[in-house]
């Protein structure tokens, strides 16, 4: 991170942009006297998406995190989003960072080192986030619940890109010929279920796609798999056939379009 900070000439007046000594310390400051101002921590304003409400300790822990960003050269947006918004159970906190600068080693780094805490730490450029922004099912997803140090609204219009449609199936294609862990086949689930909202043109929020599953699965299954519980074989089998029908059904969509 580099080091913010400049050196002036102590002046007295009205001007703006001044820096406002304090009074205890005015008989040590004269003017004409040349100081240096370095930025200790900067001030971030925070912008939610809709309908997003946050206890008073995870909107500061965000705040803070956020300004922290914010002082990095080469950072477009920085979003916080995932599990550490909506559970009070989260392994670690997603971030996603716009920049075209490789900072995941140093930010990721010094994150754990301030905060004592795991971070999931995404970096996209500029213009493959905008485009992201309007054809992805993930992206849109994601960013559906989030806290940002600037403003952000998905955008209403969506871009179909078959090519990229079938680059989120692929993994779940993989998963039906090899064994995984029940939260893989969680975490592809809802992949799928959010390629389905965003071919019928749908909303995509976490919390829909989670009835989602609560619906086609029952409660208890949910609770299973998003906990990476190990499942009887008959509803591991259960499982892959809906995944066999919704990417049989997706490829179906793709071909209309």
């Amino acid at each position: 991170m580099e080091e913010i900070k400049f050196i002036h000439r102590v002046s007295k007046g009205t001007r703006f942009n001044q820096i406002y000594l304090p009074k205890s310390m005015q008989d040590l400051f004269e003017v004409g006297d040349i100081v240096e101002v370095k930025l200790i921590e900067k001030k971030s304003k925070l912008y939610f998406s809709k309908n997003l409400n946050l206890s008073g300790f995870k909107e500061k822990l965000a705040g803070e995190i956020l300004g922290f960003l914010s002082q990095f050269r080469g950072i477009e947006q920085s979003f916080i989003f995932g599990s550490f918004l909506s559970s009070s159970e989260y392994a670690d906190i997603d971030i996603l960072i716009i920049t075209d600068k490789n900072l995941e080693k140093e930010i990721y780094g010094l994150l754990t080192e301030k905060y004592g805490m795991k971070f999931h730490i995404i970096l996209i450029p500029k213009l493959r986030f905008d485009f992201l922004s309007l054809s992805c099912p993930l992206t849109r997803s994601m960013l559906s619940s989030f806290v940002s140090d600037k403003e952000f609204k998905l955008p209403k219009q969506t871009i179909l890109d078959k090519s990229h449609i079938q680059f989120l199936l692929m993994m779940p294609k993989d998963i039906l010929s090899v064994q995984v862990s029940s939260k893989v086949l969680y975490d592809n689930l809802r992949r799928l279920i959010a390629i389905e909202e965003f071919l019928e043109d749908k909303e995509i929020t976490a919390e829909k796609i989670s009835k989602e599953i609560i619906r086609i699965l029952g409660e208890e299954t949910y609770l299973a798999i998003k906990a990476g519980e190990i499942l009887k074989k008959e509803k591991l089998e259960k499982i892959r056939k809906l995944f066999k029908l919704k990417i049989r059904n997706i490829e179906a969509k793709l071909g209309k379009k």
